[in-house]
């Protein structure tokens, strides 16, 4: 059984309040606490879901989890749903330390892309974002203010594993401007109306998607080299923010 102390770290983790003051986050789900453990990162404990060892791929997660002395308890399905923090738990809950990632620590080679998050607020368009981040080789990906906390359990499980490997960093828009000028770095901000993207052909870049709805702030807008877009010819008259970067990124990054 849990104790109170563990229940309670439970509960406070679904806060971003709660993931601040103690640098923890909850990762939710077979896929994603597979993916945790195969990480780089710190898994402090987990509590399993006794339905979790009816399927193998369950059993097999299970034995990992008790061969590294993680499980703190065994739940019936309905205790264990009463403390997850996501709306269909998968049968396993871990609790991992946040990884202390700031700007100086992401590696920028030659021709490398930074995706930058400005007010994001969707975790599913989060999760999404940095899957493709990763997927198609950025260097990394930066939340501005505004945007979801990268570390949400919903933002976590969206990404399927991808917030752990790839570097995702936290910080205002004035001290990544700074960061990306001083690395010499292009800022290339996204929009519909933006001259229609291209391969980056030499040096570096950073570019930024904006809110779901509203698009990119005013502050950024008017920082960035250019705005860059995807000429579109249906009668859309814009994409989600998360496939819009998806194919910002496949076309910067082409021929790479």
């Amino acid at each position: 059984m849990l104790t109170s102390r563990q229940n309670k770290e439970l509960r406070a983790l679904r806060s971003r309040k709660g993931r601040a003051e103690s640098g923890r986050f909850l990762a939710e789900g077979v896929r994603v606490v597979e993916d945790l453990l195969s990480s780089p990162l710190t898994v402090h404990w987990a509590v399993c879901a006794s339905s979790l060892e009816d399927s193998e791929r369950g059993r097999r997660l299970t034995a990992e989890l008790e061969a590294r002395g993680l499980v703190r308890g065994v739940l019936a399905d309905r205790d264990f749903a009463s403390l997850a923090a996501t709306d269909t738990p998968q049968g396993v809950v871990a609790v991992a330390e946040i990884p202390e990632r700031d700007l100086g620590s992401l590696d920028l080679p030659d021709r490398s892309v930074l995706l930058v998050l400005d007010a994001v607020q969707d975790p599913g368009n989060f999760g999404t974002l940095a899957r493709s981040a990763e997927a198609l080789g950025a260097a990394g990906v930066v939340a501005l203010p505004g945007t979801v906390d990268p570390w949400n359990p919903k933002s976590v499980r969206a990404a399927a594993g991808s917030s752990f490997r790839i570097p995702v960093a936290q910080a205002p828009w004035e001290e990544v401007e700074r960061f990306l000028r001083d690395q010499g770095i292009a800022i290339f901000g996204a929009a519909v109306e933006g001259r229609p993207v291209a391969p980056l052909r030499q040096g570096r870049a950073a570019v930024v998607v904006g809110n779901e709805g509203a698009g990119l702030t005013r502050e950024v807008r008017e920082a960035v080299d250019e705005i860059i877009g995807i000429p579109l010819r249906g009668r859309a008259e814009s994409l989600n923010v998360a496939a819009a970067a998806a194919i910002i990124l496949y076309e910067l990054t082409r021929q790479r």
